[in-house]
């Protein structure tokens, strides 16, 4: 179960009928102006489909582990190069600042703590503008899609991220049902009220 949400089968299959509840907000945080962006851990694309309908970027690049998902990004052209890439491993093979975005779509979770705190060092010499999200309350979950990479294994709080100088805010549902309205608006300045956080780093 993802948050309510039950997940399973084959890749292949197309089980998964859910989407990320905070695209909207992922994608109003990249500027339109931007000419490059990795998108690390890109699963099946769904940043990239974003960034062809709704931004000009010169340069996309998807990285993912899971080869059934690099197929599929392949077959649909979400990216203009796809790397079969294990995000434990680095350095990752990029240039420093190469790219103007760098974005972690629910990933960083699905690894080691230790494992991700190296990633983000490598998302933050690589890009001038990282951005990440994760679940803001750590949940069991094991592999699905036939994809062993899937389970999660760390928790990351706004702390975690602030300390590195990030700016972050809660992205997606309320953990916290028949809120107030006036606790709704100003909600985003606590993240731990939503199930995701989205933590954006700007070099500039």
């Amino acid at each position: 179960m993802i948050w309510g949400r039950e997940v399973s089968g084959d890749a292949n299959q197309n089980p998964v009928t859910w989407t990320r509840p905070f695209l909207h907000e992922l994608l109003e945080a990249i500027p339109v102006s931007v000419n490059s962006l990795i998108d690390v851990g890109c699963g099946k694309g769904i940043v990239g489909a974003l960034m062809r309908i709704y931004r000009n970027a010169t340069r996309l690049v998807g990285v993912d582990i899971f080869p059934p998902y690099i197929k599929f990004c392949k077959k649909y052209h979400f990216y203009d190069e796809v790397y079969a890439i294990d995000l434990r491993k680095i350095p990752l093979p990029f240039k420093n600042e190469e790219f103007e975005v760098a974005t972690c779509i629910e990933v960083i979770e699905h690894l080691p703590k230790e494992d991700g705190e190296k990633m983000l060092g490598e998302l933050e010499r690589i890009a001038q503008t990282v951005m990440i999200s994760t679940p803001s309350h750590y949940f069991s979950q094991p592999g699905f899609d036939d994809n062993p990479y899937r389970t999660h294994f760390s928790k990351w709080s706004a702390r975690d991220f602030r300390k590195r100088g990030y700016k972050v805010k809660g992205v997606g549902s309320f953990t916290v049902h028949h809120l107030p309205v006036p606790v709704r608006k100003i909600s985003s300045n606590f993240p731990h009220l939503f199930q995701h956080l989205l933590a954006k780093r700007d070099k500039s």
